[in-house]
């Protein structure tokens, strides 16, 4: 019988696989039908901070949009950056997109010179990438572990966005593996009403 650990590796690589093979125009219409649900959400939890990754082109959903939109509904918007040396993120506020260079990874990331700490507050919402989704809320990420390491002491509101073709009915999880609040499709907005205990 295989691993927990050997299921999730093979959902990374099958989950990579349909992004990659993603036609442009399939990929540009889910990203939008995305950024709609997320901005629904918005309308109905109001945030005053969200906390948002940056995306990687063809591999991640797309938020530039989204932090665009947040920028000019005047919600503070806090971005990830990876810790040298460590497996921990931190995140900074950021103004414009001219807070951001390259990173870890190659993912645009927060200049911690120019950007101020931001420490997440109960009524924030953290939008989560992830490869795959479960119904139930349970994540997997790309294998590093950061968002569940700062996901394990988030208290505020979690949302998940993902490809449609990405999301099972269940997924091999682990104690450590961090559970959505909402998980967003390009079909909707997935309310997890009993998260895994």
């Amino acid at each position: 019988m295989q691993s927990v650990t050997g299921e999730k590796s093979d959902l990374r690589k099958e989950c990579k696989r349909l992004r990659f093979d993603m036609d442009k125009n399939e990929r540009k219409y889910a990203d939008e039908s995305i950024f709609k649900h997320t901005v629904g959400l918005l309308d109905i939890l109001k945030p005053k901070e969200v906390f948002c990754y940056v995306s990687s082109p063809l591999l991640e959903v797309d938020t530039m949009e989204l932090i665009k939109y947040l920028f000019s509904e005047n919600v503070r918007v806090a971005v990830p950056k990876c810790v040298d040396g460590t497996r921990d993120m931190r995140f900074y506020y950021i103004e414009n997109f001219d807070c951001l260079k390259a990173g870890a990874y190659g993912i645009l990331e927060p200049d911690s010179l120019l950007c101020e700490t931001a420490y997440p507050n109960i009524g924030s919402l953290c939008i989560v990438p992830g490869l795959s989704f479960d119904l139930c809320g349970t994540r997997i990420g790309f294998g590093k572990g950061y968002y569940d390491r700062f996901l394990n002491n988030y208290r505020g509101i979690t949302a998940g966005l993902c490809y449609d073709c990405c999301i099972r009915e269940r997924i091999p999880h682990e104690e450590h593996d961090a559970v959505m609040d909402y998980v967003i499709t390009e079909n909707g907005c997935i309310f997890i009403g009993n998260k895994r205990g």
